[in-house]
Order: C-alpha cells, then structure tokens, then sequence
C-alpha cells in the first residue's frame, strides 16, 4: 500500500519508522505480543477504551483481530500500526489506527491511539501519531483527519494539540466506553497542501 525503504521482519505486511519508534501492520503471528500488551494495559485502559468482554484479552481473538485488520488494510479501508522502540521490537508499546477511510469528495478518516502506561511521558505517542498523519496524508492523499477523545481525558487532548489538531466540538454518545454511552470531542487536522 505505501513506498517504504524500512526492510519488513516476517511478521509485518508494512513497517514505517520515526527517530525511536517502529510502526507496523502486523500478520496474525504477533497475536501473542499484541494479547501481552492488552492484557498489561486492561485496567489502565478501561476508562478511555471501548468495551471488551474477556474473550477480548486471547491469543486466539487476537488472531481474528489481526487478520481482520490484515483483511482491512488490504482493501484500503483501515491502516492499523502497532508500535514497538526501535530497539526493542518484541514488546508492543501502543497503537495508532486510522480508519473510517472516505475517497472521492470527502478524503478523510477516523484515527484513534493507545499506548502502554509504562511508556506514558516519553513523547513516544505525540512522535507516532504526529508522523502516522504525515503519512497517511502523504500516500492515501487525504485532506482530513479526525480524532474523538474523551472530554476529560486531558493528556489525551493535550497530545493531540500538540499534533497540530484543532478542537471541532462534541460528538452526542458517540462510544461504548467501560460499560455506557459516552460523549466524546472531536478534533480535525487538515492536509494545508490541499487548500
């Protein structure tokens, strides 16, 4: 899907890299490593992520995840980066996906991120998604990215400004979120080539 001169391991389908990080689409063979960092994040995640059940949390539901998004990503409608350190690319440390990809008149998606709570305060999350926009905006020629955050998610808010997003107001119920309905802001970066 995308011109890259990082070389893929067996396990990736595509790689990007920024100055400390490894941005993959994965094969379903990491299903063990991405379960890991799930399982290491569940309650760390809990108040900011969709509701899952405990079936969610399994090397097995993980392959049929990673397949889907394999399935996904092939058909140009989902680009899901798993992201490791550079210098340790066995341990998944966070999540960028964009997604909800609209051709044509519109030339948009949908991007949503997670990261571990050990690498919280390294910069790590603000360095992915500021070079995964980049991207996408570079080789699927889109001229907007949304992102929805929970409204009192702070730091989540604060990184996507530092990312260059702008505040677009709220979306009504817009996830399932750790059991309810919830309300969510929405904010919008746009590809200034295309204006």
């Amino acid at each position: 899907m995308y011109d890259t001169d990082v070389p893929l391991k067996g396990y990736e389908v595509f790689v990007m890299e920024t100055d400390r990080l490894r941005l993959s689409v994965y094969k379903k063979s990491r299903a063990r490593q991405v379960t890991d960092y799930l399982i290491r994040n569940r309650e760390f995640h809990r108040r900011w992520a969709q509701t899952h059940n405990d079936d969610y949390f399994s090397v097995y539901t993980q392959k049929h995840y990673l397949n889907e998004d394999l399935k996904e990503y092939r058909a140009g409608r989902l680009v899901p980066l798993w992201i490791t350190l550079k210098d340790d690319p066995e341990k998944v440390i966070g999540r960028v996906s964009f997604f909800n990809l609209a051709y044509g008149g519109m030339m948009s998606c949908a991007m949503g991120y997670h990261q571990d709570k050990d690498a919280c305060g390294h910069g790590y999350m603000t360095e992915a998604v500021s070079e995964a926009v980049k991207m996408v905006m570079k080789y699927l020629r889109l001229h907007r990215v949304e992102a929805f955050i929970l409204p009192d998610n702070e730091k989540s808010i604060a990184l996507i400004k530092r990312c260059g997003f702008e505040d677009e107001g709220y979306r009504k119920s817009y996830m399932h979120i750790n059991g309810s309905w919830e309300d969510h802001r929405s904010f919008y970066i746009l590809d200034k080539s295309f204006l």
